[in-house]
């Protein structure tokens, strides 16, 4: 079988996932087998390994293919792979003739109508490329059995049975001095995503909010103004000091996660059951970030609002309130 090895960025763990269906779209436009070998160029890895895996996609998630984990990808290319990581900025290259490799998010030019195009700026994903994604997804996309047990535990003990506001507040690195992509600047308003639950609150006055951040102090916001209504999941969050950290190689992220040890590793589990119990509530406030965007590409009739680029999809009324 021809293989499509996706690679590893340094980049946060929802960018790597979007990273995976704009692959997976393009190695079946290509007729080969996706497999995803996520290795030590994210600060997700882990050298001894995490729950039994040892790359990060499967540390969360099942092969994108059943019988095509990254332990049938052949050691001569894994030491071509190491020796040559491919580069972000480049489509990638054949590593033998039945083998594909690259770390492009699938943006590139030369791939359009092959990869699917994920916005990754202010811009949330529409209609045709939710719907599209959503079906990669529930093939491709799936999480580990583990994962599924904790996001249903929390989901039955705390949201089952209620109309579920889902807030998912993207900031630390995102908001800070050190970043330097525009699109990011002022992205974090939380006097913002206080407006917005209240207007929803209008219509569902007994709804639960549950909301899922990177920030300790933005969680504590929240739960100022609504109280004990206010949900959320036991992860690792920032709590003080610097909010931006560097990567493996350089790239800013969350400092909180760069602790050393399987902190990150752990983060990454953490965000991948808030991402399922974000995609399980009713109405989805955010910002710019990828695990929000991946909420709507897994939900694609799920009504949102974008608090930074202040867009509504589906506006909320009491006809949909009865439903």
């Amino acid at each position: 079988m021809k293989l499509h090895i996706m690679c590893e960025r340094d980049v946060g763990l929802f960018s790597l996932v979007q990273q995976v269906i704009a692959n997976i779209h393009w190695a079946i436009s290509e007729s080969r087998v996706p497999v995803v070998y996520f290795q030590s160029k994210t600060c997700y890895w882990t050298p001894d390994g995490y729950y039994g895996k040892d790359t990060v996609w499967e540390y969360y998630f099942e092969p994108v293919v059943k019988d095509y984990p990254a332990s049938r990808i052949p050691e001569y290319v894994r030491e071509i792979i190491r020796e040559r990581h491919p580069s972000p900025f480049e489509v990638g290259y054949f590593a033998d003739d039945q083998t594909f490799v690259s770390s492009h998010f699938g943006d590139h030019p030369a791939l359009a109508g092959k990869a699917l195009f994920i916005p990754y700026l202010r811009d949330d994903p529409d209609h045709w490329l939710r719907q599209t994604a959503n079906e990669l997804i529930n093939r491709f996309v799936r999480p580990r059995q583990y994962v599924y047990e904790k996001e249903s535990r929390f989901f039955r003990h705390h949201m089952e049975g209620h109309y579920n506001i889902g807030v998912h507040m993207r900031g630390t690195d995102a908001t800070s001095p050190q970043e330097v992509r525009v699109h990011r600047h002022g992205s974090l308003s939380l006097p913002n995503f206080v407006r917005e639950i209240r207007r929803l609150l209008e219509v569902w006055p007994t709804a639960r909010i549950f909301v899922a951040t990177d920030a300790e102090a933005s969680l504590a916001f929240v739960r100022n103004a609504f109280g004990n209504r206010v949900m959320a999941y036991d992860t690792l969050r920032h709590e003080s000091g610097e909010p931006a950290g560097k990567g493996p190689t350089g790239w800013i992220m969350p400092a909180y996660i760069m602790r050393g040890g399987d902190s990150a590793a752990r983060n990454g589990e953490d965000a991948v059951v808030e991402y399922l119990l974000l995609s399980r509530c009713n109405y989805l406030i955010h910002n710019g970030s990828s695990l929000a965007r991946t909420v709507l590409l897994n939900v694609p009739n799920l009504a949102h609002t974008n608090t930074h680029s202040q867009k509504r999809r589906q506006p909320i009324n009491v006809a949909d309130a009865i439903s």
